[in-house]
């Protein structure tokens, strides 16, 4: 098992520099590799389509470009989801300043940023959309540092040290902020009659 794990690694560091020496297949297979899991954390933090496949297009644009300089002191999958994370965060605040988007006026019937529902009937799909939206709705109105974890770590799944890399931060701070988070959502779906 360890030898299949340290093969991979290996893999992963020869396509690494194979791609930063200007092989192009290279590249594209790390793309290939970490394109959804990138648009996925862009989509989560920005809640549109569009913006995430801008989003993900620019990073990936931008990890080539820096790909010569990447050290290696976090992996490929965290580094790239730290630069995910920046330019979303940047486009949302970019985005709030806007004056139509303050007003909502870039909202049109096509706006469909909302989750497919996973129920059957009419009833359950209206019902489960209205609990997805209303859901979002309070996580997006987190503060950004809270906001934050609660995406990396419920909808992407990443452990704590995975998001600390990310963030940035001390993983006694990414716990912090996961229990205030929780904490405040836990309080508004009891508001709300969430649970």
């Amino acid at each position: 098992m360890q030898r299949k794990k340290l093969s991979i690694l290996d893999d992963e560091s020869e396509r690494i520099a194979r791609a930063a020496q200007g092989d192009l297949r290279a590249f594209d297979e790390l793309v290939h590799q970490h394109y959804s899991l990138a648009y996925s954390l862009a989509y989560k933090v920005l809640g549109e389509e569009d913006d995430a496949r801008e989003v993900t297009q620019d990073a990936f644009v931008r990890i080539h470009r820096a790909l010569s300089s990447f050290r290696g002191d976090a992996s490929l999958k965290t580094w790239i989801m730290r630069i995910v994370m920046r330019l979303s965060l940047n486009r949302r605040r970019d985005r709030t300043r806007s004056s139509w988007r303050r007003l909502g006026l870039h909202r049109g019937e096509g706006d469909t940023h909302e989750m497919a529902p996973t129920q059957q009937t009419p009833e359950s799909e209206y019902i489960s959309r209205e609990t997805r939206t209303q859901v979002q709705t309070l996580i997006d109105h987190l503060p950004d540092s809270l906001r934050q974890v609660i995406i990396l770590s419920s909808f992407e799944d990443l452990a704590y040290e995975e998001i600390a890399q990310i963030l940035d931060v001390p993983i006694g701070t990414v716990s912090s902020r996961l229990h205030a988070a929780r904490k405040k959502l836990l309080q508004q779906f009891r508001e709300y009659d969430l649970l």
